[in-house]
Parts: C-alpha cells; sequence; structure tokens
C-alpha cells in the first residue's frame, strides 16, 4: 500500500523505528533466554510480529518507491523486489539455523547461551545503525 501511495509515513521514522525494533527483539531475547514460561505469551508474539513486519515492510517500500521512481508500471518490478527480499531473508534464516545446528550439536552450546550470544552481537550491530538513523533525521 506504500508503495502505491495509499499510506505515507515519513521515512526518516521508519529508519529510526527498524533498529529499534531490532533492539527491542534482542533484549526480549536476552531476558527471557531459558525462562520456561517464554512461550506461553503468544499474543504478544503476533502483535510484534505484525508491528515489527509493518515497520520493516514500510522500510522496504522507501527503497522500493526510489528504485521504481521513473516507473508507470509497478505490479511486477514489485513482485520481482519482494521475491528478491524473502529469498535472501529465507537464506539469511537457512543459514542461521544451520549455524545454530552446528553449535548447539557439534559444540555442545546450551540454547540459553546461544541465544544471548547471537541476540549480543545483534545489539552491537544494532545500536550504530540507530545512531546512523539517528543523525541523519531531517527534522
Amino acid at each position: 500500500m506504500s508503495a502505491y501511495g495509499v499510506i505515507r509515513v515519513n521515512s526518516s521514522l521508519v529508519e529510526i523505528l527498524i533498529p529499534v525494533t531490532i533492539l527491542i527483539t534482542a533484549l526480549y531475547n536476552i531476558f527471557t533466554a531459558g525462562k520456561k514460561n517464554r512461550n506461553q505469551k503468544i499474543g504478544i508474539h503476533i502483535f510484534a510480529a505484525l508491528f515489527f513486519g509493518l515497520i520493516h515492510g514500510l522500510g522496504f517500500s522507501t527503497y522500493f518507491k526510489m528504485m521504481t521512481a521513473s516507473t508507470d508500471s509497478k505490479l511486477l518490478p514489485l513482485l520481482e523486489y519482494t521475491l528478491g527480499i524473502e529469498s535472501a531473508q529465507i537464506i539469511i534464516v537457512l543459514v542461521v539455523l544451520i549455524v545454530s545446528f552446528i553449535g548447539q550439536s557439534i559444540f555442545r552450546f546450551s540454547l540459553r547461551d546461544w541465544v544471548m550470544v547471537i541476540s549480543s552481537i545483534v545489539i552491537g550491530v544494532a545500536i550504530p545503525v540507530f545512531q546512523n538513523a539517528l543523525s541523519s533525521i531531517n527534522f
């Protein structure tokens, strides 16, 4: 809807919210790693997935609009762009799952420790991205 101009959102705000959602997710993982009741709060997970997915989708639409600014037809480029993004995400998830499997089965890392380390790395990457997005705001 954003690619077709139905929804209009300030792209600077979206660029700030993307690393914030990543930081929130990583912090949630750190604070709930190894807890028994972590999976019982399905409503919070569904809401977070929908809200965070919307934020990230709006971020992708900003780049899509820049790529197709001179094109009248957006349907085929939108399909190609979306399939490319989804393919890249599937590849990244598969790589992370394979590395996680190797780390947990061969090197015998506990799931709790693995989640803590990976989430800490994600926080270390997301903070500079957030600072960069914050410094490039045009008020």
